[in-house]
């Protein structure tokens, strides 16, 4: 057998297809996998970085994966890796993975890596664990494959990124996250910055009850229309995605950006029209349109610093299920993000595999959606 990692070519696209669809089927909702176009100019872009295995005994390629590039934020992502069976259990995808991202977080094209992690087997997750890196939270019911699952995340950081960090003040409630970050960070011997927690102050502006809203699913006006009113990158600041859909308010006073997979029942929120904190009582009538458009996972990025923001979002039943330190850099300054998701569907981690390392975030989003979701019941006992 002979091996050999090198660039995707576009007459790689056919055997691309076939390989993406020989691992999962027509289920995949990646459209690296599975759009011809896309595929194409990828593989001839320089925002990304397209290699394959290739087997030039059998002609036939062994592997893929595509690596994302924000050289503007300075993110990169991991995307699409497979491995053909027969050519499985040889640390392919770690031979494909691991020395071309050092070399990008070496050679100063990003800061950080990261990549998403499915749980129906533990080897995705041990390529990157061994790969050194740092797992920084989960997913519950964020795609739905065959079923509704549960995905990881993880990151890795240029040299002296983390130790950039500076002394962070954030929501009391993202206590129990933040301590498990710290200690995966001690363990691996990497800074730990300085954080310290507040209640956020008492909510008495602007509640907005009973809105209605309308969405525009038209990827491209969409896409235009968000640049046009949103100049500033940090207001864009959602890595890969782009919003494809306009959620806004019959009055046209609230404008929502989202960025909707139909295929996987997934939805990321890339900006508010308003500050979060001003849009209390909207999100139950924007989850009945978001159910409406067959969405089940709803996730929101936002900088753990918005202390009455993350309020907001846990008043309107949102968890924090991961942390991201020092994802961006905001006038020289290194800043952590928190992501706050909600699931409609009911938690269910049966069958899921995950490394220990991933053990105390579940742990901690089990306990706050007991919090959430039970603590707050009355029960009341017929017989007294």
């Amino acid at each position: 057998m002979s091996l050999v990692i090198e660039k995707a070519r576009l007459d790689d696209v056919d055997d691309l297809l076939k390989l993406y669809f020989e691992i999962y089927g027509p289920s995949y909702p990646i459209k690296y996998g599975t759009d011809r176009t896309l595929m194409e100019h990828v593989i001839a872009s320089d925002a990304y970085l397209w290699l394959v295995a290739r087997d030039t005994e059998k002609k036939k390629l062994a592997g893929s994966v595509v690596f994302e590039l924000d050289r503007a934020d300075r993110v990169g992502k991991v995307s699409a890796a497979v491995v053909r069976a027969a050519y499985q259990g040889k640390g392919l995808a770690t031979k494909m993975i691991h020395p071309t991202v050092e070399a990008l977080l070496n050679e100063g094209v990003v800061d950080s890596m990261y990549t998403t992690v499915r749980t129906v087997a533990m080897g995705p997750q041990l390529i990157f664990i061994k790969s050194g890196f740092l797992p920084l939270g989960i997913f519950p019911n964020a795609h739905k494959l065959a079923d509704f699952e549960t995905f990881t995340l993880f990151a890795k950081f240029r040299p002296g990124v983390l130790e950039q960090r500076v002394p962070l003040r954030t929501h009391g409630k993202l206590a129990p996250i933040y301590a498990v970050l710290n200690n995966e960070l001690q363990e691996r011997g990497l800074p730990v910055s300085s954080v310290s927690f507040d209640a956020p102050m008492p909510m008495t502006t602007n509640e907005k009850l009973d809105v209605r809203f309308e969405c525009i699913i038209a990827p491209h006006h969409v896409k235009r229309e968000f640049l046009r009113l949103h100049p500033d990158p940090y207001d864009r600041f959602y890595p890969f995605h782009q919003p494809n859909a306009l959620i806004e308010s019959e009055d046209g006073d609230t404008r929502i950006w989202a960025h909707l997979s139909k295929a996987d029942g997934y939805c990321a929120i890339v900006n508010f029209s308003h500050p979060v904190y001003e849009l209390r009582g909207i999100f139950r009538s924007l989850m009945r349109l978001l159910r409406e458009q067959g969405v089940s996972y709803v996730e929101v990025l936002i900088g753990a610093e918005y202390i009455d923001s993350i309020e907001v979002l846990m008043q309107s039943q949102f968890l924090p299920s991961a942390i991201y330190p020092a994802m961006m850099s905001r006038d020289g300054q290194p800043m952590d993000f928190v992501v706050m998701s909600r699931t409609v569907e009911p938690l269910n981690f049966r069958g899921m595999t995950i490394s220990e390392h991933f053990k105390p975030y579940m742990d901690q989003y089990v306990e706050m959606w007991k919090k959430m979701h039970l603590d707050t019941l009355e029960v009341f006992n017929d017989y007294v």
